[in-house]
């Protein structure tokens, strides 16, 4: 089978679209599909429909409805390909409900299917567009399981790491935790915080660097390889999501549970798909929750390792990359057979 996947924002690599599309593409390979990926970006307008042209694919898979599926929709009509959207998060909670929902209508209407990481997002496209619902998949995200490992040997002196993967544009909220860490590391001076992540909107960029300036404890590690945040997720204590919104089971919070590091995530229903509050994770609901809970990290180790053990056994479980790839090459031959 030859597939064609149109991914915006496949660089940088470290991007959560990225990693994965990245992900889907090598597992693809592993069952025999010849994949092409089109960057949407600096692929553009007749030389994208040019290269898509001449791989000829018996379909296209885009992500993101919006950046991706909106490109998907011009080629199928122009050269008569089926094709299927991922649907990845700022598509349904934030494009669809504002001024370009309207440029996304056609794309969703006219795809073969939709597919979504949780029913959380079935049900919100469903609220915008009830008859898309019937054609939407679910096909959990999959994550790669790494060797357990023995934890490093901590004195009772050393920096106690929260991590923050993330890009650095405003729906991921990466500014939200400085104030109340701050609080917390008076009290407890070993604290400190790390962010890693491309810069994706350099204005917002900017204030994040200026606030940073004020936060001694916090420091910007800049992009981190993906083959290397291993070894990151290893060395910090506890991993934050703070986004406003997530399309559901969020890759750092997937690769974070896989390598058995707790979870402090922002309470919205991309983080609820995944993370069930003190059992895989710990979820906040305003600052001084968010405080309360992670000072309760800090003192515990009990429960750091009872999270961490839990979210672990629980990807470990569900979020088969194999599974996730053989779902999509399933639903690419119902398709193509239609």
């Amino acid at each position: 089978m030859r597939v064609g996947i149109i991914a915006p924002n496949y660089y940088p690599a470290e991007t959560g679209n990225a990693v994965t599309v990245r992900r889907i593409e090598g597992q693809l390979r592993l069952l025999g599909c010849e994949v092409r990926v089109f960057p949407v970006g600096p692929l553009s307008g007749e030389r994208l429909q040019a290269e898509v042209e001449e791989f000829a694919p018996q379909l296209l898979h885009a992500f993101h409805a919006y950046h991706g599926g909106r490109v998907a929709h011009a080629l199928s009509k122009s050269l008569g390909i089926p094709y299927l959207i991922t649907l990845t998060g700022t598509d349904i909670y934030q494009a669809l409900s504002d001024q370009r929902g309207l440029e996304m209508h056609g794309a969703l209407r006219c795809a073969s299917r939709l597919v979504a990481f949780h029913a959380c997002v079935k049900k919100r496209l469903g609220e915008h567009l009830p008859s898309l619902e019937e054609r939407t998949v679910l096909i959990h995200q999959g994550v790669e399981l790494p060797p357990e490992y023995a934890p490093l040997e901590k004195g009772a002196r050393d920096e106690f790491v929260f991590l923050l993967p993330a890009g650095l544009r405003p729906v991921k909220n990466v500014m939200f935790p400085l104030a109340p860490l701050a609080e917390l590391q008076a009290r407890h001076p070993q604290v400190r915080l790390e962010l890693a992540g491309p810069v994706l909107e350099p204005a917002y960029a900017a204030e994040v660097m200026e606030a940073l300036e004020q936060y001694p404890f916090a420091r910007y590690l800049g992009v981190v390889a993906h083959d290397a945040m291993g070894e990151l997720y290893r060395r910090v204590d506890v991993v934050l999501n703070t986004s406003l919104t997530e399309g559901g089971m969020a890759n750092t919070v997937l690769e974070a549970l896989a390598y058995a590091k707790p979870v402090l995530a922002s309470d919205i229903e991309g983080n609820r798909s995944i993370i069930r509050d003190g059992v895989t994770g710990l979820v906040y609901h305003s600052g001084a929750d968010f405080c309360a809970k992670a000072e309760h990290l800090v003192t515990d180790a009990h429960l750091r390792d009872r999270l961490g053990k839990n979210g672990r056994c629980l990807v470990g479980d569900s979020c088969c990359p194999e599974k996730e790839a053989g779902a999509y090459l399933s639903l690419y031959c119902d398709i193509l057979t239609a």
